[in-house]
């Protein structure tokens, strides 16, 4: 049984579920927007959860193979009713509505214990395990780190509290760029969809200015022949040259995607020596899998960006006819790849 933690309409999920399908595989979806799978029990012999449609409990210990794709479980998955609680807050004294609902939320806090210890037990259970429960995010100071302990160029970097402290650091140029500490913002409201880039800044933009800032994190701008992006699953690579420089409105992040003038893209291989930086890199985090990203500079030397350790790989799947989707579904089926 194989058993894929993702969120709602995830397209890969869907791609590698249509493969299993085909190849006549027991899996199931998880996922927190749906009410399709509803926490029933738990003991030292399973983990049960109802399955509405199946009408039936499906036990997770059952594991052979699991897909972390996404976080997977919310706490929409072990509320089966709110009446109980919109009941007690109704019919006495007390406020127990800020009890449930606020800071200090019991249920929010159990929920949470909960999860991690069904992913510790299940994830100890599949003999193949794709992506890892704790690691659906990394920290990226801490990655950068990482790298340059491996060996690998990094770009220099420093966080600031004031921007009195820009125009005198020594780790950037005049020109350099901001990007998020953490995976930044990627919200849709009202219709309309809001991310954080990396974005350009100059030192000059900042002379005389005393502001307090909450830590922001600024990077050396480097001049760049091209951009990769690279899949990485079970020690192997999946690399895709970018020529974003080539469009103004892409050069600085290649997510601001051009429709009138896309980037030019092609398969890529990379040189055998970053491959195994990388690939102990990876095996230091404790990952299987995700997406890298480079910079070849003017000096031939690759430069690395980040790891996203559950980044959409579509994209460099389609354009270069890796069939990544097939790759994933035989690796959650035989534990290997071809």
């Amino acid at each position: 049984m194989i058993i894929i933690f993702t969120s709602e309409n995830e397209l890969s999920t869907l791609q590698v579920a249509k493969l299993l399908r085909y190849y006549k595989k027991e899996f199931y979806i998880v996922n927190p927007d749906e009410d399709v799978f509803k926490f029933s029990r738990l003991n030292q012999e399973g983990i049960f959860f109802y399955h509405s449609v199946l009408k039936k409990e499906i036990n997770f210990l059952k594991v052979t193979a699991c897909w972390w794709r996404r976080t997977g479980l919310g706490i929409n998955n072990f509320i089966k009713s709110h009446k109980y609680s919109e009941k007690i807050v109704k019919n006495k004294n007390h406020n127990f509505k800020e009890l449930i609902n606020g800071k200090e939320n019991p249920l929010s806090s159990e929920f949470k214990d909960l999860r991690e210890y069904i992913f510790q037990r299940v994830f100890e259970t599949a003999e193949i395990n794709l992506g890892h429960p704790k690691l659906f995010g990394l920290n990226r100071l801490n990655i950068l780190n990482l790298a340059n302990n491996y060996g690998l160029k990094a770009p220099n970097y420093e966080v600031v509290s004031n921007a009195n402290q820009i125009p005198k650091s020594k780790f950037i140029g005049n020109l350099f760029v901001t990007k998020a500490i953490s995976n930044g913002l990627y919200n849709l409201v009202d219709g309309k969809s809001y991310y954080t880039y990396t974005e350009l800044q100059s030192k000059n933009a900042f002379k005389g200015k005393n502001i307090n800032l909450f830590p922001s994190l600024l990077m050396e701008v480097i001049e760049k022949k091209f951009e990769i992006r690279s899949f990485y699953i079970d020690g192997k690579f999946y690399s895709m040259a970018i020529f974003s420089q080539s469009n103004e409105q892409t050069e600085v992040d290649f997510r601001k995607y051009s429709e009138t003038k896309p980037n030019k893209t092609e398969p890529y291989k990379l040189p055998d020596e970053i491959e195994i930086k990388l690939d102990k890199l990876f095996k230091q985090i404790g990952l299987n899998t995700g997406s890298v990203d480079l910079i070849v500079d003017n000096n031939n030397e690759y430069v690395f960006l980040e790891i996203n350790p559950v980044g959409q790989y579509g994209m460099t799947s389609e354009p270069c006819n890796y069939n990544l989707d097939n790759v994933i579904a035989n690796f959650l089926i035989y534990g290997t790849i071809s």
